[in-house]
């Protein structure tokens, strides 16, 4: 891997204090707390029109490929970087409003 940005160390850095509950030199307070969050648009819902068929005896698993379109969903998923848990959910819209109103520890 070779790192092309004069900047990195000093990006990684601010990054790696956060990691470790400080900011600009300061501990973070006990209220305060690191979030790693993305957004994944365009998800297209699809629900199978046929149940799949477990494998039998000399026999695969059947698998009826065709399904009903449910539109495009987003996918908004945090990491709680000191609590170690992953929280997650779908939108039926992209953008900053859905993004900004949802709070992960909640």
């Amino acid at each position: 891997m070779v790192i092309r940005d004069p900047e990195f160390r000093a990006k990684a850095g601010r990054i790696m204090d956060l990691y470790a509950r400080t900011w600009n030199g300061v501990p973070l307070g006990e209220d305060e707390y690191v979030i790693s969050a993305d957004e994944k648009t365009s998800i297209q819902a699809r629900c199978r029109c046929d149940p799949t068929l477990a494998p039998g005896q000399a026999r695969a698993m059947r698998v009826n490929h065709t399904y009903d379109r449910g539109g495009a969903l987003a996918y908004l998923a945090a990491y709680d970087v000191h609590q170690a848990t992953v929280s997650c959910r779908t939108e039926p819209t992209t953008g900053i409003v859905p993004f900004m109103t949802w709070s992960p520890r909640s």
